[in-house]
């Protein structure tokens, strides 16, 4: 290796606070597999390519992540496969150029031993990452499904209804108003509460290079050949030390476009091309915990396979986290790159804005429970394995695991940094996607009502409601609020099952005056975050925003439909496919971090 090569490792080692091969193989000067296979022959010590087999007591993950893996014994006499760095390697070369005896274990790359592990003991990986929830509390996973509770109380709410459908249909119909309007008036002044609220905290002084923690960044992807090279340009242009980065690339192993143009980049040694062993259910968060239990982060971070994240994200994300020991989840937010695509990615981003610069901010300054998004989310790594991590059968993981935060004590808050990501433009693609979005938040309200003392008594009363009313309002307001302001409407215009009277024309009073506060709360919201995000030109895109609501309330009556007959599939969100790529202008109101020394 050229001696100039040498010099850059141990200065980069020097600024990182690592050794020298971690330098090596992190910054990409050498392959993992050239490096291991000349340390194999430097120790004059085998290279293991496989035999003999694995143990199989023990956790395959914790030794995928630690690099030590036992073997059975056989005549080679080689009892260890071990992929050795920083104080493992110094030991092994002081031994050997000392003359002791080295012991009984066989060299081996970090990557060809996990991708080894995972193809042996490929079943008991994927039956944790699908089961590890609902072996530690069913009560917690939608693998689940209805309670027999549930099933009973829907039963006899099912023939109250049906009684007084044919009894009393005005009654019913006002029951049912005078219900959904509750809960919409509940949703509105939590809205308008966390907009009021909404305040993003500093996240102290930048940590040096040497200080910082091991970052682990994971990215599951399926059918994403189309965007593979974006995304790893988009992590390789991370300011972070490459030596303590630890990127998992998630992969299903049908998946063969996508591992090809992944190995036609050929990412560096800090990249882990991890493939899936196969299994149920097919899932984003199955995937995802396949590589949280390798992660070998202090922290760990989720990006989808469209993301270019802000180069200091995880620079900020290690600020926050080491400025207050009490944060366990930092949401970044995300900013829609292509909103002039169309006008569904116009409201997309507009809907986007209003979630990640107005609402989540505030429900974290009320120190309330927060639906997170799918994308960057930064955990403390011991504190998401804590909760259980990600529940496979849910296909809104993300919804839902805000949710088990709360209730587990986890405290979360928001990140001032961006991730642009694309948006659906087209609705064949929107509508596939909201859907499952819709069916996984009924899957989180029928996860967390299974009982509701337990539920209350985790989050307290003021934190309980407030998640009730964000499930709630979600749910119930997707399959709803459109026909119940068409109900309004009609009813303002002569209609409706109530007969006239004083009491019935004060009632259509007051939902008239929720239904414009409801229009507010939408509506003004919006426009505030499209002013602070210059959004000038997706301004036009307000007018057809009852369309769009209308879109959302077909959505989730499909997603009911599809919770019924195939409550686990996962529709897939088609990328690469926007037409103007239009970097947002950054908020006026934020500098820019400055990095720290490289």
């Amino acid at each position: 290796m050229p001696r100039e090569i040498l010099i850059e490792a141990s200065e980069a080692a020097r600024r990182g606070g690592v050794s020298a091969d971690a330098a090596l193989l992190g910054e990409g000067w050498i392959s993992e597999e050239r490096f291991y296979r000349a340390l194999a022959d430097r120790l004059n010590a085998p290279y293991y390519t496989g035999e003999p087999a694995f143990r199989t007591g023990g956790d395959p993950q914790a030794a995928i992540a630690s690099g030590f893996a036992a073997l059975a014994p056989d005549e080679s006499g080689v009892r260890a496969a071990v992929a050795p760095s920083q104080n493992a390697l110094r030991l092994l070369l002081e031994a050997h150029s000392t003359g002791r005896p080295l012991p009984p274990v066989a060299i081996c790359s970090r990557q060809r031993l996990g991708a080894l592990i995972r193809a042996r003991l490929g079943e008991r990986i994927a039956d944790e990452a699908a089961f590890a929830l609902r072996d530690s509390d069913p009560s917690l996973t939608a693998n689940s499904g209805l309670s027999p509770s549930q099933i009973a109380a829907a039963f006899v709410v099912a023939i109250f209804a049906a009684g007084l459908w044919f009894v009393a249909p005005g009654i019913l119909h006002a029951c049912i108003s005078v219900s959904l309007w509750l809960m919409f008036t509940g949703w509105i002044c939590l809205r308008w509460a966390a907009v009021a609220a909404a305040d993003t905290p500093a996240p102290g002084d930048l940590l040096d290079d040497d200080r910082l923690p091991v970052f682990t960044i994971v990215a599951a992807l399926y059918r994403e050949a189309a965007v593979a090279e974006k995304l790893i340009r988009a992590l390789d242009a991370i300011d972070y030390p490459r030596a303590k980065l630890d990127i998992k690339l998630v992969v299903e192993r049908r998946d063969d476009e996508t591992l090809a143009a992944i190995a036609g980049q050929r990412p560096a040694a800090r990249y882990d091309i991890v493939v899936a062993p196969p299994g149920e259910p097919s899932t984003k968060p199955r995937a995802l915990n396949v590589a949280l239990g390798a992660a070998r982060g202090d922290y760990i971070v989720v990006f989808d396979a469209e993301d270019e994240p802000a180069p200091d994200q995880l620079r900020l994300a290690a600020a926050r986290f080491g400025a207050d020991a009490n944060v366990d989840c930092l949401q970044a937010r995300l900013t829609v790159e292509n909103a002039d695509d169309s006008w569904l990615s116009a409201l997309f981003a507009i809907e986007y804005a209003t979630l990640f610069d107005l609402v989540n901010p505030g429900l974290a300054a009320l120190d309330l429970p927060i639906a997170l998004g799918g994308t960057s989310n930064h955990f403390r790594v011991q504190t998401l394995r804590r909760v259980g991590g990600w529940d496979a059968w849910n296909v809104a993981e993300d919804a839902d695991l805000g949710i088990r935060l709360a209730r587990f004590g986890a405290r979360v808050a928001t990140l001032d940094s961006d991730t642009w990501e694309e948006a659906p433009n087209d609705l064949a693609n929107w509508f596939r996607q909201r859907v499952r979005w819709q069916k996984g938040w009924m899957q989180t309200l029928i996860v967390h009502s299974r009982r509701p003392v337990r539920f209350c008594r985790d989050l307290g009363a003021r934190r309980a409601l407030s998640a009730s009313l964000l499930i709630g309002g979600t749910v119930f307001g997707g399959l709803f609020g459109a026909p119940l302001l068409i109900d309004t409407v009609w009813r303002s215009l002569g209609g409706g099952l109530a007969p006239a009277g004083p009491l019935t024309m004060a009632g259509d009073v007051v939902v008239y005056i929720l239904a414009l506060s409801g229009l507010q709360a939408m509506v003004i919201p919006s426009y505030v975050a499209m002013r602070r995000r210059g959004m000038t030109g997706a301004l036009r895109a307000l007018a057809l925003m009852p369309a769009y609501y209308a879109l959302i309330c077909a959505a989730s009556w499909a997603g009911l439909y599809e919770l019924a007959v195939r409550p686990f599939h996962w529709g897939k969100t088609e990328h690469g496919r926007m037409r103007l790529a239009r970097r947002p202008r950054a908020r006026a109101d934020r500098p820019l971090a400055e990095s720290s020394a490289r």
